[in-house]
């Protein structure tokens, strides 16, 4: 566990390419930094204003700076203020914490909260590996240890998941571009790039040293 501390709470920015692990990293650090502050991207879809012609913004090589979440930054500031906030979804209350982790796939390429990040996380993964993990979550194949199990999915959730299956794929077909553009500054711009590919175990341990080194606290 952190120790309290007069130092400004330190946020950790978590992202990296699709499937990569992300959320399984930040649910095993979570464990181990218990009481930290958890902010995740997608759950302020609400709030996220995103160019008015997307399929422009794409062709235009996709500049972070058309993207903002007022209301994440504002959340943000007042963890960093050390005033709890509420959740975006449900409002159960968040309460500021030494660490705070922040998952956005924008890393600090986003000007609306470059300033507020101290330390960016990549998990990197190949796009092949990436679409491969999407399509077996999709599928819900994870969940399967064998292929005799999937005799007794019923028909109408196997018919579910390929059709999530199927337009998981043709979104990413689609916008291909925005995610190959994207991903590519946000890791140029992270302060340690972790691997995808490696057990999970490892990439916690390889997180907790870089939090611990910020930070001054030993995690391990």
């Amino acid at each position: 566990m952190i120790e309290p501390t007069n130092e400004p709470p330190t946020v950790v920015c978590i992202c990296g390419t699709l499937a990569a692990g992300k959320s399984t990293l930040i649910r095993n650090v979570i464990e181990h930094i218990p009481g930290s502050a958890v902010l995740m991207f997608d759950e302020y879809a609400a709030t996220c204003e995103w160019p008015h012609d997307v399929s422009q913004w794409i062709e235009h090589g996709c500049d972070p700076g058309a993207v903002s979440n007022p209301r994440l930054r504002e959340d943000l500031q007042s963890l960093l203020a050390g005033s709890a906030i509420r959740h975006p979804i449900d409002e159960h209350i968040i309460e500021p914490s030494p660490i705070i982790l922040l998952e956005d796939p924008f890393g600090r390429t986003r000007p609306d909260n470059a300033d507020l990040i101290d330390l960016v996380l990549f998990v990197d993964l190949p796009w092949d590996l990436s679409v491969a993990r999407m399509v077996q979550r999709a599928l819900g194949l994870e969940d399967l240890s064998s292929r005799f199990e999937l005799n007794n999915v019923p028909k109408d959730e196997v018919v579910a998941r390929i059709d999530s299956a199927r337009t998981w794929l043709s979104a990413y077909v689609a916008r291909r571009e925005m995610y190959t553009s994207l991903s590519e500054p946000v890791r140029a711009t992270a302060d340690v790039v972790l691997s995808g590919m490696a057990p999970a175990l490892d990439v916690l341990e390889r997180t907790l040293a870089v939090i611990s080194e910020r930070t001054g606290n030993e995690l391990i």
